[in-house]
């Protein structure tokens, strides 16, 4: 799971800017031969992240120290899905362990 999360990013950091922003919209889109790896692997790391929102609150926070930096990573990717599922992350797993409330 973590080493396609980072190698989307190694990518998406090298590639994504090379990519049309409407192929980010839809991350089951082909952006073509430009950036294979972070357009194909979207779809991946969406379900990744919709999985780690579905954790309880002890799975997460036995992997905190793995899942946190590459949720910080992922904050600078192009797709608007991606930053959105961080986003739930942050606020149903990470503020409870933080003590924050989100309400």
């Amino acid at each position: 799971m973590m080493d396609v999360l980072e190698n989307f990013l190694i990518s998406e950091e090298k590639d994504g800017t090379l990519i049309d922003p409407n192929v980010w919209r839809m991350s089951s889109e082909s952006g073509g031969k430009v950036a294979v790896y972070c357009t194909s692997f979207a779809v991946v790391v969406v379900e990744i992240l919709n999985t780690i929102i579905m954790f309880s609150t002890d799975q997460f926070a036995r992997h905190k120290n793995v899942i946190f930096p590459v949720l910080c990573s992922l904050v600078k990717v192009q797709s608007d899905e991606i930053r959105g599922l961080i986003y739930t992350i942050l606020s149903k797993q990470v503020a409870p362990l933080i003590d924050v409330s989100m309400e």
